[in-house]
Formats: C-alpha cells, sequence, structure tokens
C-alpha cells in the first residue's frame, strides 16, 4: 500500500474532517490577510482644524449670505490659529528645552508652560466675538448643529465620535 492510496483511502472515509479543515484554513487565511491590510493601510489621519471647519460649514446648509459670514469666520479662526501656533510653540519649545537641561530649572520650565497655557486661553477668548457674530446669522436649528458639531472632538480610528466639554 502506498502512501497516496492510504490518504485517498482516509479521504473517503472522512470527508467531513477535509470539508472542517479546508473552511478552518480559508478563514485563517481571511483573518491574516486583513489583519495585514489594516496594518498596511493604518488608520486615516485626524481631520485639520481647516477640514473639520469645512466639514461643519456643508452640514449646514447656509444660505449665500450665511455662507459669506461662515467663510469670514473659517479666515478668522485660521489667522487665530496660526498666531496660536505662533505664540505658543516657541514657548512650549523653550519649556521642554529646559526640562532637557541636566540641571533643569523647574521654576522656569513652569513658568514657561504657564505663559503658554496663558496665551492660549487668551487667544481662544478672542474667538469669542467672532463665533458670536457668526451664530446670529444662522437660523436656531443651524445654531443648534454648529454647537454639536464644534463640540464633537475629531475620533480616533475606529471609534465613534466623542463629545465633551472643551
Amino acid at each position: 500500500m502506498t502512501l497516496v492510496s492510504t490518504a485517498a483511502r482516509g479521504a473517503t472515509r472522512h470527508p467531513l474532517l477535509w470539508v472542517a479543515l479546508t473552511l478552518s484554513l480559508l478563514l485563517n487565511l481571511c483573518f491574516v490577510a486583513g489583519a495585514l491590510w489594516i496594518r498596511i493601510q493604518g488608520p486615516p489621519l485626524p481631520a485639520s482644524p481647516a477640514e473639520r471647519l469645512q466639514r461643519i460649514g456643508a452640514e449646514l446648509a447656509l444660505d449665500p449670505q450665511q455662507r459669506q459670514a461662515f467663510d469670514q469666520y473659517s479666515e478668522n479662526v485660521r489667522a487665530h490659529m496660526q498666531r496660536m501656533r505662533d505664540t505658543v510653540e516657541p514657548l512650549m519649545t523653550a519649556a521642554w528645552s529646559e526640562l532637557a537641561k541636566p540641571d533643569a530649572d523647574q521654576a522656569t520650565a513652569a513658568r514657561l508652560f504657564d505663559e503658554a497655557g496663558q496665551a492660549r486661553r487668551s487667544l481662544q477668548r478672542e474667538l469669542l466675538t467672532p463665533t458670536l457674530t457668526l451664530l446670529t446669522t444662522l437660523s436656531p436649528e443651524q445654531r443648534a448643529k454648529f454647537v454639536e458639531l464644534f463640540h464633537q472632538r475629531p475620533r480616533s480610528w475606529g471609534q465613534p465620535p466623542q463629545r465633551g466639554s472643551r
């Protein structure tokens, strides 16, 4: 008796075993292929503030006058965000540079972090007036939708939208 004839005889005796093994192999291959696909593709990049604003504007169904006010608001937000980066980044860089020193001065680092936080809060407060100006041009439904969409935190890959106070 040869190995092939023994295997052929065994295959005819246990066809369900071969079907189960084949299905198991296929499922494992699909699982591995899916894991590789996720690994290769990676998570999508989070939306930038400008992309978030565009998405919010698209979902509000704005009329031409509202669209003009929204575009002006978007430009104002972009300018404020750039000013915030220009102001806060050097302070944060200096604070981390201080911490990187072997003889780091904790008071200096804390002062720089505090200055960065105060600058950030101050610039955020400046956006209150343009935001309220935009909101006066919106209907109550649009206003509620704007606030809801603006409060949605950008989500991580595979997670539902998170709502929270900012």
